[in-house]
């Protein structure tokens, strides 16, 4: 997808905040595999998201350009979205992940009121078929390194989000007892947090 629509010192800007958020990736993460664009020309919405592959047994995918949107109720998004998985995807082709995620970032843009975490988003029919955690949870940073918690572009700082499928039956617990019993349950769960699949 093309960035027509961004001006001069627009794309440059992109870029500079390309190069800034790609860099703190890498040193974590290694080099990324794929690389995957969303835009919509209307609302001036352009978004990159990358896979960084297999490293310890998870693969991650991460935006750059979600913390310099804006959305559809004027609030600036003014955050990145991570999503860890196992090596596996949970049984899904990186094809599938991305437009899953693409489809999870454009929801968000064009419905998103309450912008603090944690935050669920309900099932979804558009989840990977092969998954059981077909809703998702946005919240802090958790089991990465303490640098991508904060990221800085310029005078702008702001978090890189975890979000993380959840099943529908987790989703309740978080609504109705808060993140802290979800904490708990996994705790003491021989499931991993970041496999889709777990019953």
């Amino acid at each position: 997808m093309e960035m027509e629509f961004f001006t001069k010192n627009d794309r440059f800007a992109f870029d500079v905040r390309r190069s800034i958020l790609l860099s703190a990736y890498m040193e974590q993460w290694g080099m990324p595999e794929y690389r995957v664009m969303m835009s919509k020309m209307e609302s001036g919405v352009y978004i990159e998201m990358y896979l960084f592959p297999d490293r310890g047994g998870v693969s991650r995918f991460v935006t750059i350009g979600l913390s310099n949107t804006v959305y559809k109720s004027g609030q600036p998004a003014a955050c990145e979205w991570m999503m860890a998985l196992p090596s596996d995807l949970g049984g899904e082709k990186a094809e599938r992940i991305f437009n899953y995620f693409a489809d999870l970032i454009a929801h968000h843009i064009e419905s998103a009121t309450d912008l603090s975490v944690p935050l669920v988003m309900g099932s979804s029919a558009l989840a990977p078929e092969n998954w059981h955690a077909k809703a998702l949870l946005l919240d802090e940073l958790r089991g990465e390194s303490d640098s991508l918690e904060e990221l800085q572009v310029g005078s702008e700082v702001f978090p890189l989000l975890w979000a993380v499928p959840i099943t529908e039956k987790e989703a309740a617990i978080i609504l109705e007892k808060g993140i802290e019993d979800f904490d708990e349950i996994f705790e003491k769960s021989d499931y991993s947090i970041i496999d889709p699949c777990r019953p």
